[in-house]
């Protein structure tokens, strides 16, 4: 895709507010693109900090059998190559979705590599029980969700994960998976049967 040269760089109307962080949280993700491109390490941080979160949600699901530090390891390699990707790359993206398929590609990049999977899958709420019986009954049923995710084959567990943690859109997945929306609306649907 072609980029116009006027929309790679920051609008009039944001090169004369200050950058200040808390300005910056305001911006679109647009704009914090425009800025981090036009040199603000600030609109970087703004737009790690707003999705971070998600993205380490989406890579802990995707990477169930895997470690915790490996999730951590995954999602700082994602903004990483983020930051290297973003600045340097001047096409228009969709940054949610794009940060959403950098993370899908390194899971998918981790997942295929060969290594032993950690013995210990989930973390357990550290909340006092209340009802013993109760408690070991969520244990198991979410023990089987996180099985039945993680045996859910790579495309239609990220295509889930996306989804049901992030609530993107059909449009936004389809480009976080590069597939189109009827690709994305069968992906979820095998999923959930899965």
């Amino acid at each position: 895709q072609s980029v116009e040269a006027s929309a790679l760089h920051a609008p009039v109307s944001l090169a004369r507010l200050p950058l200040g962080t808390p300005l910056l949280r305001l911006r679109s993700d647009e704009q914090l693109l425009a800025l981090f491109r036009a040199g603000s390490e600030e609109a970087f941080s703004v737009i790690h900090d707003r999705y971070r979160q998600r993205l380490f949600a989406y890579v802990r699901q995707m990477l169930c059998a895997a470690p915790r530090q490996d999730a951590e390891d995954v999602l700082q390699d994602v903004f990483v190559r983020a930051y290297g990707a973003l600045r340097a790359d001047r096409r228009h993206v969709h940054v949610r979705a794009w940060l959403y398929r950098v993370a899908h590609n390194r899971c998918i990049d981790h997942m295929r590599r060969p290594t032993p999977p950690a013995a210990d899958v989930f973390e357990v709420s550290r909340k006092p029980l209340h009802d013993p019986v109760e408690e070991a009954q969520r244990r198991e049923d979410l023990a089987q969700l996180v099985h039945d995710v993680g045996a859910l084959p790579e495309h239609q567990r990220s295509a889930l994960l996306m989804r049901e943690i992030d609530g993107m859109s059909y449009a936004d997945l389809a480009g976080a998976l590069d597939v189109t929306v009827p690709a994305v609306k069968s992906l979820l649907v095998r999923a959930r049967i899965g």
